[in-house]
Order: structure tokens, then sequence, then C-alpha cells
């Protein structure tokens, strides 16, 4: 008999005796017994590493810094945390419901505002309605990627939180055991969410094509800490960027990190929305060329954005001069010749002054 059969033999032979006893419960040495619904049932106990990984680390010491707090709340203050604990409920080892003490609840609420960064609640929060679950479009998994599309998020204060598993085996049934918290409470950008750097940060290694990934995500009320309910996923990672056989087309947008030359732009972010033609700006730049206007190149041709022209607002001061800052209009550019991207910020209104000009704002596209 192997050693390890022999040890679990061992050590069945110590609660044998006690078997016979309907309502036995109980630890010895490496085995436990329950009773469950008139069952007794032996599992071997997990032996849990003594290794703590930097990150359980930092929750550690999170959690044992809110339960201090905890002590020093007033008694009113903890009268309404067991209200909002009458609210809150917790699961039992069995998968049954299990009520919530105030500490409990204290805990758990400022656990999650902590994770994105939030100061803790030493007042109860009013429990007013259940967070709503998850709702998306799709959802692509590729070497190259992992976004959530179509995200419908309930209110600004929420937050997206994922938990993901490594590369598991296609054919796996259940891997959510194994997920671990890729993103801690991320801001969806446009009903996106891109959790593919915060995954490669996390696993440690990208998606690898034809295995299998497990997730869990919900969404998470910074300013109550509440949470809703889970929304449970499996998928497999696919070559390229397809999900129901359906190609992902990214968002056209244009930033200064894929500028190459520029006349004096301190910051730049375009981008036109999906199925739509209204242009988002928010720039900013100055320029001693005496011309109204800035323009810039792109490193490589995006094809993502089309010819287009727009209008936007904008503001010009001179600080040297102490000028408030005045309302301008301009007319936007994007252009594709010669395998070169161009944009030209063009003056079109107002008192302009070319020390600093911020052009932002939403603005329908005229002309593709």
């Amino acid at each position: 008999m192997p050693l390890e059969l022999r040890g679990l033999h061992r050590s069945l032979m110590i609660v044998k005796p006690s078997i016979a006893f309907n309502d036995f419960a109980g630890t010895a040495k490496d085995v436990t017994a329950r009773n469950v619904k008139g069952r007794n049932i032996l599992s071997s106990r997990a032996q849990h590493s003594k290794i703590v990984t930097p990150a359980q680390a930092v929750s550690r010491n999170r959690l044992s810094k809110i339960s201090r707090t905890f002590r020093q709340l007033s008694d009113s203050q903890i009268n309404q945390w067991e209200v909002l604990a009458g609210h809150l409920k917790g699961i039992s080892t069995f998968g049954q419901a299990a009520s919530l003490t105030a500490h409990n609840a204290f805990v758990r609420i400022n656990s999650n505002r902590a994770m994105v960064g939030m100061p803790p609640l030493e007042e109860a929060p009013v429990y007013l309605a259940d967070v709503p679950e998850v709702l998306y479009e799709d959802l692509w998994i590729s070497p190259d990627m992992i976004v959530f599309t179509g995200l419908e998020v309930p209110s600004d204060t929420y937050r997206l939180v994922v938990k993901m598993s490594p590369a598991q085996s296609p054919g796996t049934s259940s891997g959510w055991s194994k997920t671990v918290i890729v993103a801690p409470g991320i801001v969806d950008d446009w009903g996106e969410a891109n959790i593919t750097k915060l995954f490669t940060e996390t696993i440690g290694v990208a998606p690898q094509e034809g295995l299998k990934y497990y997730l869990e995500c919900w969404w998470l009320d910074t300013e109550t800490g509440f949470t809703g309910e889970s929304m449970w996923i499996s998928a497999i990672c696919k070559a390229g960027s397809t999900a129901y056989n359906q190609e992902y087309t990214p968002r056209a947008r244009v930033t200064l990190n894929e500028v190459a030359d520029s006349e004096g732009f301190e910051s730049l972010d375009i981008e036109l929305s999906h199925g739509s033609t209204i242009l988002s700006v928010d720039a900013t730049y100055s320029n001693n060329t005496g011309v109204a206007s800035g323009q810039f190149v792109l490193k490589k041709t995006n094809k993502t954005l089309p010819d287009l022209r727009a209008w936007a607002l904008a503001r010009c001061s001179n600080p040297d001069r102490n000028y408030m800052a005045r309302p301008n209009l301009f007319a936007i550019w994007i252009h594709t010749w010669q395998k070169e991207t161009e944009g030209t910020f063009a003056h079109r209104g107002g008192q302009y002054e070319n020390e600093f000009v911020e052009v932002f704002g939403s603005g329908p596209c005229i002309e593709y």
C-alpha cells in the first residue's frame, strides 16, 4: 500500500469508532467528519501552504486595519451596522444563507471600498436596493486581448470587479475555484472594459490559444461598498480577435502616444463612438508658428479612424498676459494619405491665442 494511502487509512481508523454516532463531527489528524442531513461524511483535511504571497499580505493587513477601526466605533454607529447586517446575507459552509454580525458587515463593506482606494465608512450606508448583475454584449479572449463590450453600467459610481483563472484544459467542467481577482474595480470606457494588461500582470502570462478560462465578475458600488450578484463565465481562448464568429473592431481612437510629430501638442485624445458620427475631443497645445491652427502626424497609419471633418469648442488664453480663457470654435480634420495619418485643429471663431489652446467636448462629424 502506498505511503499516502497508508496515512489516510490510519486516519480513518482513528475516527471509525465514532461513525456510529449520528451527530459526530470533528477532526482527527488530517481527516474531518461532519453530519449532513443524517449522513456522515468523511473528507481529508486540506493542508494550507504557510507561504504568504505579497497580495495575501496586503489583504491581511487591510483586514486587520479595518477590524481595528470597527473597535473604535461608537455604540450608535455599531447599531447602524447591526441594522445593515440584517439586510446582508452570508453563505455558510453548507451553502445556506447565514446571518452577519455588525462586525462582519463593517469588514465586508469597507474591504470592498478599500479595494478601489476608498476610505473606510464609519457610518453604515443606507440599504436601498440590490446592485444589479453585470450585463454585456460580448467577451473576447485571445492571446492579444481580454475585452468586455457593450457593458450596461447602472451608475457612475459602479466599478467592474473581475476574477479569472489561469489557463485550464478545454475539457475541464469547473475551474471557478481557481479564480483570483485580476481587476479590483475598473471604470468602463464607453461601455468597454479591457483587462488584458491586468490579467497578464496578475497571472504572469498572456492567454493561451485553445485553453479554457473561467471568470467571475460583479459590480461594486464605490460609494456604499455594496456588490451585485456574480456572473459566472467560461470561454476558450481563440486566435485572432473573434467571438461568436464576429470580428472585434477597436474603437477609432488617437492619443498622444501615437503621435510622431506635432506642433506643440501637450495632450491629445480623439475618439469616434461606435456606430455614430459623434467625435469626442480632448486636446491641448501651444505653438509659435503664427498660424491659428495645430497639426500632428501619427507614427503609423490608423486604420480605425476614417477621414473626417468635425466641429469642436475650445478656449484660448495667454497666461503671460493674464488673459482670461476666451471661447473659440475649431474645425477638426483627420485624413490619411500616402500611408500617413494627419490631423489639423483649425481656428474658425473667437479671439485666438496660440499660447494655450484647449479643445474639448463632443460634436457631430459633418464629412467622412
